[in-house]
C-alpha cells in the first residue's frame, strides 16, 4: 500500500554543504502541510531502503531526511532513478521495530483506495499477464527491453506507459501482435473470423466473397 508524503526544503548550513536538502514528512492526510496537491509516495521500504515515486527532481547520490513515526530523523541516499521513480539506501539501516511502525501507520492512517471488484483488462494488465506467461521476471524483461527493473514495474502498476519503440518490442518478447497488446483483441483470429464469415455469405449467395463487406457493431 503506497504511504503519500511530502517534500520540505530544510534551511542551507553553510558549515555541512553535504547536509541534505530535503526532508520527507509522512501525511495523515490527503494534503500537505502547505497545501501543495503534488505528493511523494512511497510504494517500497524496508530495513535497507525505499522506493519512492515523486515530481521532484532529485539528483544520484542526493542524500535526503525522513522523518518516521516512532522513529525519528533518518538519512538516506539516492542510488538509482528511473523517470519519477526512485531508489533510495538508508545509510543506518532501520530497526525491526521500525518497519512494524510503518506497516501499522499504512494500514490505519494512510488512505487506502477500494479494492477493484475486477481487474480490468489493460494494458498494464496484458503486460504483467504475458510476462508471466513467458516465465520472464520483472528484472529479465527489463533486461530484454533495455530498461530499469523499476520502468517496467512502472507499466505494470499504470504508473507510466512505454513508447511506440517500446510496445514493438515487448509485442515481440511476449509472443503478441502489437494490437493485441494495446487493445487486448486478437488480430489473428479476428481476421480468420471475418473471412469464414465472408465465405458462408458468398456461398448462399453465390458471389465472390471478396464483394460481401461485413460490418461489426460493438
Amino acid at each position: 500500500m503506497p504511504i503519500p508524503a511530502h517534500f520540505e526544503d530544510l534551511p542551507i548550513d553553510p558549515l555541512r554543504p553535504r547536509a541534505a536538502r530535503r526532508q520527507l514528512r509522512l501525511e495523515s492526510a490527503g494534503a500537505t502541510a502547505s497545501g501543495e496537491t503534488a505528493r511523494v509516495l512511497i510504494h517500497n521500504i524496508s530495513a535497507t531502503g525505499l522506493l519512492i515515486e515523486s515530481p521532484a527532481v532529485l539528483a544520484q547520490d542526493e542524500r535526503i531526511e525522513l522523518a518516521l513515526p516512532e522513529v525519528g530523523t533518518v538519512s538516506a541516499l539516492v542510488v538509482w532513478m528511473s523517470e519519477s521513480f526512485y531508489g533510495c539506501r538508508f545509510e543506518t539501516p532501520l530497526p525491526t521495530s521500525a518497519l512494524s511502525t510503518l506497516e501499522l501507520y499504512a494500514r490505519v492512517i494512510a488512505p487506502s483506495a477500494p479494492a477493484p471488484a475486477e481487474a480490468a483488462d489493460t494494458l498494464p494488465v496484458r503486460i504483467a499477464r504475458l510476462r508471466k506467461e513467458q516465465g520472464l521476471t520483472l528484472e529479465a524483461l527489463a533486461a530484454l527491453v533495455n530498461v530499469s527493473k523499476p520502468t517496467v514495474w512502472a507499466w505494470e502498476q499504470g504508473k507510466s506507459r512505454p513508447t511506440p519503440e517500446r510496445v514493438a518490442a515487448l509485442a515481440r518478447l511476449l509472443g503478441v501482435a502489437e494490437d493485441e497488446l494495446l487493445t487486448g483483441r486478437d488480430g489473428t483470429a479476428l481476421a480468420q473470423a471475418l473471412g469464414q464469415a465472408r465465405a458462408v455469405v458468398a456461398e448462399a449467395f453465390g458471389v465472390d466473397p471478396a464483394r460481401v463487406k461485413v460490418s461489426i457493431e460493438l
